[in-house]
C-alpha cells in the first residue's frame, strides 16, 4: 500500500504536517455541525489548507439540517470530495462539480448497490461488514474506483437521542458526553454525544492493513484509515507493521443470512 493512496482522517489541524512526512497527502475533515461522532471543523479552517481536503458529512438531516447546508453548500467547492450518508446531501450537491462520495454505513454490502449509486457519484466507501470472499467478489465487480476502511473503530449505532445525558440525568451523575459502556454480554463499546445524538464505536480496532495484497488495488481510490484515538506516531507504527491489538470479525466470518445458519 503506498502511502500516497491512503486517506486518513484528522483529528487536529497539527497531525497534518506529521502525516505529510510519511508521505500521505488525503486528509478527511468532519464539517462543524454536519458531522457526528468526531472532532470537527469549520469550513473557514478547510478552506485555508493547501492540501487535499476531503469533507465528512455524515450527519442524518432533518428539513432544518438540509436548508443550513445548502447555505453552505457554496462555500465547499474547494474539497477534493464531500463523502457523505444523508441523501439530501446528495440532492444538494448533485449538479455542482464538487465529486461526491456514498457512504451509507452497513448498505455498501453488495456490488449491485454499490454500482447503481456510482452512476450517480464520483466514488463510495465501502462497508467493513464483509467477509474476506464477499469483500474481494465487490471490489472485484465495482464499475468505478472506491474508498476501502483498512483501520479503525466500527460505528455500530447513531441515534438522533441524547442516550448519555438521558442516562446520566436519570441516575444523577455528571454531564458527560463520551464513555465506555457494556453490554450484559460483556461487549465495550465507546459511546459520544454531541449536539446532533449519540454514536456507538465497536471498542475493538478493526484491522485490514496487512490484508492489502489479497485485494485489486486497481479499484481502489482510497484506503482509509480513521485513527480514532491513535496518535500519528501510532498510526506510523502500524503502517510499518508494528503490532496493534485488533478483531476482524465480519472479514474473518462466514456471513450469517439466517438465524438457522448459526447452528452450522
Amino acid at each position: 500500500m503506498k502511502n500516497n493512496k491512503i486517506l486518513v482522517r484528522i483529528n487536529n489541524l497539527e497531525e497534518i504536517e506529521e502525516y505529510k512526512k510519511l508521505g500521505i497527502s488525503n486528509f478527511l475533515f468532519p464539517l462543524k455541525d454536519f458531522s457526528i461522532g468526531y472532532n470537527t471543523f469549520e469550513i473557514e479552517e478547510l478552506n485555508s489548507l493547501q492540501e487535499n481536503v476531503y469533507v465528512l458529512v455524515n450527519r442524518v438531516l432533518d428539513n432544518e439540517g438540509i436548508d443550513n447546508f445548502k447555505n453552505i453548500a457554496h462555500k465547499l467547492s474547494f474539497a477534493k470530495g464531500i463523502i457523505f450518508e444523508d441523501i439530501g446531501i446528495y440532492q444538494v450537491l448533485k449538479d455542482t462539480n464538487i465529486p461526491l462520495i456514498w457512504n451509507q454505513n452497513h448498505f455498501a454490502v453488495n456490488s449491485e448497490s454499490i454500482n447503481i449509486w456510482l452512476d450517480k457519484v464520483d466514488s463510495a466507501v465501502v462497508s467493513n461488514e464483509l467477509e474476506k470472499s464477499e469483500l474481494i467478489y465487490v471490489l472485484n465487480n465495482v464499475n468505478k474506483k472506491v474508498i476501502l476502511p483498512v483501520l479503525g473503530l466500527n460505528m455500530s449505532m447513531y441515534s438522533r437521542r441524547y442516550l448519555l445525558s438521558f442516562y446520566n440525568k436519570y441516575k444523577g451523575l455528571n454531564d458527560i458526553r463520551r464513555a465506555i459502556i457494556k453490554t450484559n454480554n460483556g461487549k465495550e463499546f465507546i459511546a459520544v454525544e454531541n449536539e446532533y445524538g449519540t454514536v456507538l464505536f465497536y471498542k475493538n480496532y478493526f484491522n485490514l492493513i496487512n490484508e492489502i495484497s489479497a485485494f485489486n488495488d486497481d479499484k481502489i481510490l482510497f484506503y482509509y484509515i480513521d485513527p480514532n484515538m491513535l496518535s500519528v506516531k501510532e498510526i506510523e507504527n502500524i503502517l510499518n507493521g508494528g503490532n496493534i491489538s485488533y478483531l476482524n470479525p465480519f472479514y474473518e466470518n462466514k456471513t450469517v443470512y439466517r438465524i438457522g445458519d448459526l447452528n452450522d
